[in-house]
């Protein structure tokens, strides 16, 4: 009995032993989704210059022609990324300018404002598109959801405010691609108020500023 007890202590002791020399091994790190930059060149100014009142109507609004800037849309991987917009002079919107002057697809959540003037008459109006998108995948569409990405259709490129989010997709699908990087030309179409709704005596000064805010989809 003796003997027997002595193994099991001896047993005992070798198990404590090695318990003593254990160490805890502690595992971290941190998985963060890909990211996305988007810029637009010469620091996101379209500037149309000087625009003679004589050329604008008195009685109806007058479209200009449009002008763009470059674009780009760059991530760190594959990523599911639309463009929401906000229109930061949305108090000077003329409503029903853009369908009057370009047709009954802008209604006015495509309505961006053109500042006020002095004495607060309305500039008028401008729509934003993107156009001529190229990615690293071909055959790219534009597409747009109006319920904040639960549905998804083919879309023209128009940039419409509110709940309307635009993206990116292959030839034969209208659901948003995974793109690392997306080029293309974002358009502004100007339409003038009616020249009976302003003093053109005075200089008159296009004042639109919209933000474009990428959304993870």
């Amino acid at each position: 009995m003796k003997l027997v007890s002595g193994w099991t202590l001896g047993a005992l002791l070798a198990v404590l032993g090695v318990n003593a020399n254990a160490a805890d091994l502690l595992v971290k790190g941190t998985i963060v989704p890909a990211s996305c930059t988007l810029s637009l060149h010469n620091g996101g100014v379209v500037d149309f210059g000087k625009i003679r009142a004589a050329e604008l109507s008195p009685n109806a609004y007058t479209r200009l022609q449009p002008r763009g800037v470059p674009f780009t849309v760059n991530c760190d991987g594959g990523t599911r990324v639309g463009v929401k917009t906000l229109d930061n002079r949305s108090s000077s919107k003329v409503p029903g300018i853009l369908q009057a002057a370009l047709g009954p697809g802008y209604n006015d959540a495509y309505n961006y404002g053109l500042g006020t003037t002095a004495v607060g008459q309305r500039v008028g109006g401008y729509a934003l598109s993107v156009k001529d998108s190229v990615a690293d995948f071909p055959l790219v569409n534009t597409i747009v959801s109006t319920n904040n990405g639960l549905n998804w259709n083919r879309g023209n490129g128009a940039l419409g405010q509110y709940q309307n989010i635009m993206s990116w997709s292959g030839f034969l699908s209208t659901h948003p691609a995974s793109v690392q990087r997306v080029s293309g030309t974002l358009e502004v179409q100007p339409v003038i108020n009616k020249t009976s709704e302003l003093d053109v005596t005075q200089e008159l000064y296009l004042d639109g500023l919209a933000t474009l805010e990428l959304r993870y989809l």
